[in-house]
């Protein structure tokens, strides 16, 4: 059930659109085959298309056949019966999907495809039931008719589909999806895609196993989940409607994978994981690039137990198949790459390339057994597993070249070929046979029938030679049905020898050895050479190269069982062998017969000891220097020579300490006693017998008391295990570091940490231990103490740094306001209540009005963005009326002038809404809208006028309304503001022209005086208009320092690099009126100019007109001072 592959080749196809093809594989070396089982096949059967490529996915076992499902972009012919494709997507992928029935005998019953003419499929499971019925499952795209159901999958990634036929005649009976929709905005890829299938007998329904991510409505229940989620539903058997679906991830990527059911209603699910995978408090983290887990549910879809598989960092491990086993046991099955810790001690390895592997766990989640096969040419993988009513099981998947499995081995044809393998219920292998032509061959599924029968499917290229049947493809990779009958790859003893043809076939005999030809073995026959004694009775040449005699007296003389002209050494029996026998013959004369036996003849030898052996024990030494002359003795050590040395040491028996066991021991009154480490101490004396330098240990821990010897003990009274600070004193956490004594601080070295086996150091001393249990802290100072240790705990996160921080699991850094958080954490590292600031404006977040927006405001609201640099946050979150200008933020009255008196464009009546610009008065009431306010405009009412110097009623403006024609003179109106014209006589001219005469020489008098009161009061002046002068309204105030907060250099932290904000945009356009621009202060005006009498009582004037520069008539000197 080769689920991965599958839905990787779907997923990839439906968004990218990418052609599928399979290329004609290259021509392999020849390889000597080391085939074990080559038996005849139950049948062979082929499948396919004369155009093109089909492959297989999956087969299952019914009571009277088969069924194979696949998925192809070809018509296809199965036997006589013709599939059309008609799926659009054939041009990209196998988009069609095939469902064909075969009797036991392999001949094909039916073949059926949904209609996918508007869309595709792409089955990627199925399962049968001995009640006839099928369910297969996989992804879908657009619309798809199952016999009358149609459905509509609309998501280009792809939805789940399950559906059901008849398997008598292969009518759809309903069909189903679990819809996606899709995301056209590309931010998220909605999909599920069912992996696995089974029936459950406890709750009657169908339990469905995948994969989900995004949105997925499985049918009145939707799961929404960001990350790829492994998912279970289970169905209606009977309507295909949702029963109940649960979904479990966690950190990572999770895939969903074959499933089954026990016998109590319990799910077994197979899947992966990249990340951490938790569910119900059950979790399991990836070590690997990828772990195999397995999930058991509750019948009603609850976690119960989540299981493993491990390889190391690097390595990568993924499930193919799972089943429960008749026992309710779970055996999985897959590939892995490096090694495998598959639990409870079971690991396994490689042999270089990837192996398959088979893990049996029991019902308790305990791992019962693992095994594996594999070769150092390329990558094995257990595909696909079934098991047999005797309880052994059948695996199947591809083979590359030569391949042990366990003992036995395979071979393949040429190419990748198709294999069949049996392990026993303990894990053993069994057998191995394989199937494949000289080209690449693909392996799809296999299943096992009521009857055992064991079946393959794959597909396969040119020809394929099996005992006595043969397949061709006729257009490309056509389909394989591969039965066999187990009874011929039968190896009871596993010897290696078929059962039917071994000839001691219970007993193991690999070589068949048969030495006097009569059909029985000789491992298993009773008497090998047929002479009439058996072997264990009697025979003392069993198979000793003669062979169907019979032993009697003329044959055999002594009647031992070997025949005397071409077996017997020793004819006459009397333990002599004939070559070293001095007398062959004891009838021979002259001397008289007699029996050479240890009374006679001590060592042997023929020659009687009373008048011939001058050794007569033989021992090699002479009688006369033998101290043990009559018992023959190898010592040669000590006082004794010639004498019984049992052991062999040298030294004879009577003087041996131990005389049964070879030493070299003179110590502590053991003489020659063994001695393994030389060192004088026998072994039984020696509390150290394997240490040349130690032979006492006091309080039996191991470590010797000899101060001079290896590893002495530095606490000789008191049992310890520790080995790194010191040997052999109480180390209870067993992590090698002693506990401290009154003889031995923490200074010197002990365990800082006596009842925790992960720390024994604590290099700051802040109650928190140097070594580290994260891995991500692996980039960590190399300089710093401690070493990572998995599991470790209480980690000190500052080991050079005392601290007592303990927030957010970083412990033991420096904590200046004792809130917990380490100071590198902690962005007010003197504020107990205060430590972070999200957007590090300087701003705790609890303080600060906009916490994950940087902003420096200090007025109105706290830490918002503030543009101006006022200290008035911009509108968004503050008050700031004008958030460029930072010379303004509040215009109370709303007339678009500011209410700061200095500032730009500041509004001289702040709570009076007006609109006045001119004449340096801004924002108050102007009633005419003529830019002059009320209080400076002479007509008020009047938008032509506002200006009336002589004070005639008659304004200056010549182009208003009313203009005065003599603007400097006082007149009426019916001159148009000019002086009456009076008609007098001669004499009143006279007096007229006397007048002006009179009124010249006044006028130059008052100039000269003016001139002198002028000099004395410019200063006076000056302090006046410069009170009173008009701001630059051009200038830009300087921008105010926005730096960020200087950080603390000592926090324990890199250092921080503080952020500058930019300067604020030039200000493009003012509300309100705009400005005229500025222009130089003109001359005084002269003596005789008129203003206009105010409120204040004073005459003003403006001059020039519309400049902006007010005057008052000096009451005194009469003359006009600059005031605005």
């Amino acid at each position: 059930m080769r689920y991965r592959a599958v839905s990787s080749l779907a997923i990839v196809a439906i968004l990218l659109g990418s052609l599928i093809s399979i290329s004609e594989p290259g021509e392999l070396e020849d390889i000597e085959e080391l085939r074990f089982a080559n038996s005849e096949p139950e049948f062979l059967v082929q499948a396919g298309s004369s155009v093109g490529h089909v492959n297989g996915s999956q087969i299952g076992a019914t009571y009277d056949g088969w069924i194979v499902s696949g998925n192809t972009r070809h018509s296809m012919t199965f036997g006589s019966i013709q599939l059309q494709a008609t799926s659009g997507f054939n041009a990209q992928l196998d988009a069609d999907t095939y469902i064909a029935a075969m009797d036991n005998q392999g001949n094909w019953q039916w073949a059926v495809k949904p209609d996918a003419s508007q869309g595709l499929t792409l089955v990627t499971s199925m399962v049968t039931s001995m009640s006839g019925d099928v369910y297969i499952g996989g992804l879908i795209y657009g619309d798809v008719s199952f016999g009358s159901t149609q459905l509509s999958g609309q998501n280009p990634y792809g939805d789940g589909f399950i559906a059901k036929l008849d398997s008598f005649n292969g009518q759809w009976l309903w069909a189903v999806m679990f819809a996606s929709p899709y995301d056209s905005n590309g931010t998220t890829s909605n999909s599920s895609i069912v992996e696995g299938l089974a029936e459950s007998v406890m709750s009657s329904g169908l339990i469905v196993s995948g994969t989900q991510k995004g949105f997925t409505d499985f049918g009145g229940i939707t799961k929404n989940n960001t990350d790829s989620e492994l998912f279970v539903a289970e169905l209606d058997i009977m309507s295909g409607a949702l029963n109940w679906v649960s979904t479990a991830g966690g950190i990572g990527d999770e895939s969903g994978g074959p499933v089954a059911v026990d016998s109590m209603g319990n799910i077994w699910q197979a899947g992966d994981t990249d990340g951490t995978f938790s569910a119900n408090g059950k979790s399991h983290q990836a070590v690997s690039q990828t772990d195999t887990i397995v999930v058991k549910w509750n019948p009603a879809g609850v976690v119960q137990n989540v299981i493993g598989l491990t390889s190391g960092a690097g390595e990568i491990n993924l499930p193919d198949d799972l089943i429960v086993t008749q026992n309710d046991d779970v055996v999985v099955s897959g590939v892995f790459l490096g090694s495998l810790d598959a639990g409870n001690q079971n690991t396994l390895t490689d042999k270089g390339q990837g192996d398959g592997y088979v893990v049996k766990i029991l019902k308790s989640g305990v791992t019962s057994w693992a095994t594996s096969f594999g070769s150092s040419t390329g990558t094995q993988r257990v595909s696909s597993i079934a098991e047999t009513s005797s309880g052994n099981f059948i695996a199947g998947g591809l083979i590359s070249g030569p391949t042990d499995f366990g003992i036995h081995g395979a071979n393949t044809n040429g190419g990748l070929d198709l294999y069949m393998a049996q392990l026993d219920s303990t894990g053993s292998w069994d057998w191995v046979e394989n199937l494949g032509s000289t080209s690449d061959d693909l392996f799809a599924d296999l299943a096992v029938n009521s009857s055992d029968t064991p079946a393959a499917f794959g597909s396969f290229q040119s020809t394929i030679n099996k005992g006595s049947k043969s397949v061709s493809s006729s257009g490309g990779l056509d389909l394989v049905v591969w039965s066999l009958d187990p009874v011929n790859n039968a190896d009871g003893d596993n010897d290696g020898v078929n059962d039917l043809t071994d000839n001691c076939p219970n007993t193991n005999n690999p070589l068949q050895y048969d030495s006097d030809m009569d059909g029985d073995g000789d491992e298993c026959d009773y008497d090998d050479d047929n002479d009439g004694i058996t072997d264990n009775s009697g025979d003392d040449c069993p198979r000793g190269g003669e062979w169907n005699w019979t032993s009697d007296s003329t044959t055999d003389f002594d009647n031992d069982g070997c025949k005397d002209s071409g077996e017997d050494l020793d004819d006459d029996n009397d333990g002599i062998d004939d070559s070293d026998d001095d007398c062959l013959s004891s009838y021979s004369p002259p001397r008289n017969w007699w029996t050479s036996d240890s009374s006679n003849d001590l060592d042997g030898d023929g020659c009687r000891d009373a008048d011939e052996d001058l050794d007569d024990d033989g021992d090699g030494f002479d009688d006369a220097a033998d101290d043990c002359n009559k018992v023959a003795g190898t010592s040669t050590l000590g006082g004794y020579q010639g004498c019984v040395d049992s052991d062999g040491d040298g030294w004879a028996d009577i003087e041996d300490s131990c005389p049964n066991s070879f030493g070299n021991s003179s110590m502590g009154g053991f003489l020659a006693c063994p001695d393994s480490d030389g060192d004088g101490w026998a072994d039984s004396d020696d509390d150290l017998p394997d240490d040349s330098t130690q032979w006492r240990d006091f309080d039996g821990d191991g470590y010797g008391d000899n101060p001079e010897g290896n590893t002495p003990d530095d606490c000789v009274d008191v049992s310890g295990t520790s080995v790194l600070d010191r040997y052999g004193c109480p180390d209870p956490d067993s992590d090698g570091y002693s506990s401290a004594d009154s003889s031995w601080s923490i200074s010197d070295g002990a365990d800082s940490f006596p009842a925790d086996e992960t720390q024994w150091s604590d290099w700051d001393e802040d109650g928190f231990g140097d070594n580290y249990g994260n891995l991500s802290w692996s980039d960590r100072s190399s300089n710093w103490p401690g070493e990572y240790y998995q599991y470790a705990r209480d980690q000190d996160a500052c080991p050079t740094l005392s601290g007592n921080s303990w927030q957010d699991d970083i412990l033991g850094c420096p904590d200046s306001d004792g809130d917990g958080w380490a100071n590198f954490m902690d962005a007010f590292p003197a504020d107990p209540e205060e430590y972070l600031d999200s957007d590090g404006d300087g701003v705790a977040d609890g303080n600060d009005d906009c916490p994950e927006v940087e902003g420096y405001s200090t007025y109105d609201v706290l830490g918002c963005p503030d543009s101006d640099g006022d200290g008035y946050g911009d509108p968004e979150d503050g008050s700031d009326w004008k958030p460029l200008d930072s010379t303004q933020w509040r215009d109370t009255d709303g007339d678009f002038y500011g209410d700061n008196k200095d500032g730009n464009d500041s509004d001289h009546c702040p709570l009076i809404a007006g609109y006045s610009f001119e004449g340096g008065i801004r924002g108050c009431v102007d009633t005419d809208n003529d830019g002059w306010a009320d209080e400076i405009d002479a007509f008020s009412e009047d938008s032509t006028q506002w200006n009336d110097t002589d004070k005639d009623g008659f304004g200056d403006n010549p182009n208003g309304k009313n203009a005065d024609k003599c603007p400097d003179v006082a007149g009426v109106a019916a001159e148009d503001g000019c002086e009456a014209v009076v008609e007098e006589s001669s004499g009143s001219n006279i007096l007229a022209y006397g007048g002006i005469t009179v009124g010249v020489l006044l006028v130059i008098i008052v100039a000269g005086l003016l001139i002198i009161r002028t000099m004395n009061s410019s200063e006076e002046e000056k302090q006046w208009n410069d009170e009173l002068s008009i701001p630059d309204m051009n200038a830009k105030p300087a921008m105010p320092d926005m730096s960020a907060v200087p950080v603390n250099q000592g926090l324990y932290a890199q250092q921080v690099i503080p952020q500058q904000q930019s300067a604020s945009p030039a200000l493009q356009e003012l509300p309100g009126q705009a400005l005229a621009p500025q222009t130089a202060a003109p001359a005084a005006p002269t003596f005789y100019q008129v203003g206009t009498m105010r409120s204040d009582g004073n005459e003003w004037l403006e001059y020039p007109d519309a400049s902006g520069a007010w005057y008052m008539r000096d009451p005194t000197s009469k003359q006009w001072v600059r005031k605005i």
